[in-house]
Order: structure tokens, then sequence, then C-alpha cells
């Protein structure tokens, strides 16, 4: 069964224990997506969906990103659609 955890500044968490396996899985459900652009801004939740992976200062590229993830057997991916954005990995 889930657990849901709200922190103080609103952030919902859910849980779920897993005895048998030996992996983790995380999601990040957003709530930005086209259907919150104007037409002005149309296309910048999905933008923002791919510049998230182009790098951080620890590994500058996306490549130096999947090869962390990849190399311990994990798999990552992301999705904008009409009213969120996600971002998950295993």
């Amino acid at each position: 069964m889930y657990q849901k955890t709200i922190l103080d500044n609103g952030l919902r968490i859910l849980t779920l224990r897993m005895p048998h396996t030996r992996s983790v899985s995380i999601a990040f459900f957003i709530g930005v997506g086209s259907r919150y652009e104007s037409d002005e801004q149309s296309g910048a939740s999905h933008f923002i969906e791919h510049v998230l992976f182009k790098g951080t200062a620890k590994r500058p590229t996306a490549r130096e990103i999947a090869i962390a993830i990849e190399r311990i057997g994990g798999i990552f991916n992301a999705s904008t659609g009409q009213e969120e954005s996600t971002f998950w990995a295993r």
C-alpha cells in the first residue's frame, strides 16, 4: 500500500515499500504542460523537459548523465503532456 506524506512546503510524496526487490524507482510529476501555456509560451514546458537532460555541473553533457545511470543498469526518461511533465529513473 502506498504511503502519502505531505511536507511543510506542500510537496506530496508517495512511497511504496517493496521488500522483494533490490531496486529503486523515482518519479517527479510536475503540474506544468501545454494547457497552462499562453500562445507566447507555447512549447515552453516541453523545451524545459529537454533542457533538464542536457547536463549538470558534475556531468556536463547529456551523454555523461546517460552513462552514469546506465552504467549501474538504470534507465531514465521524461515526458510532457497537456497537464503535467514527468521525469523518472529506475
